[in-house]
């Protein structure tokens, strides 16, 4: 069966009473628009997102099909993640820099207490180091880790091959130098 949007959510009132067949899908695999997974129940399932649904990305708890009493609807696996919450605005901002510099990807979640920020990372044990030389506080934990918590460029670009300092007017390393 092949699957192009995402029909609603488990929220929704016209799914309440109905049993549920996960789709079980990891961070990763959530974030693909083409896609071949079976179900817990066992349906074979083919997904290719239509663009509206591939921008919009899946959710843990999206429902993509309706059979009769019975519902297929995504379940984001949780993963090993270090939760931090750096403290006050500089600390945000250095934690947010080196984290970024590494270009490993960043997620903004909300608290157990309302108001309250952090954010999370896959674990690994080098950001682990990173976190206890930043001296910000965090823990280890398995969470779910959605598309739509990730921060991303608004540019949606970012290159090293020029300076940043000048602008971008500088070359990379040995260009434009040929004799």
């Amino acid at each position: 069966m092949i699957l192009t949007h995402v029909c609603g959510t488990l929220s929704d009132a016209a799914y309440a009473g109905k049993g549920v067949d996960p789709l079980q899908l990891d961070y990763a695999d959530a974030q693909k628009h083409l896609l071949r997974r079976t179900t817990r129940g066992g349906r074979d399932i083919a997904l290719r997102l239509s663009p509206e649904a591939q921008l919009r990305g899946l959710h843990d708890g999206d429902v993509l099909l309706e059979d009769g009493d019975t519902v297929v609807a995504v379940e984001i696996l949780p993963v090993l993640s270090l939760l931090a919450r750096p403290e006050g605005n500089a600390a945000i901002a250095r934690f947010c820099y080196e984290v970024g510099n590494r270009h490993a990807p960043l997620y903004e979640l909300e608290g157990p207490a309302s108001g309250c920020l952090y954010f999370a990372v896959l674990y690994d044990a080098a950001m682990e180091d990173l976190f206890h030389k930043l001296q910000v506080p965090y823990e280890k934990k398995e969470i779910k880790l959605e598309e739509r918590c990730r921060l991303k460029l608004l540019s949606g670009t970012h290159h090293h091959a020029s300076s940043h300092r000048d602008g971008g007017a500088a070359s990379a390393e040995g260009e434009g130098n040929h004799a």
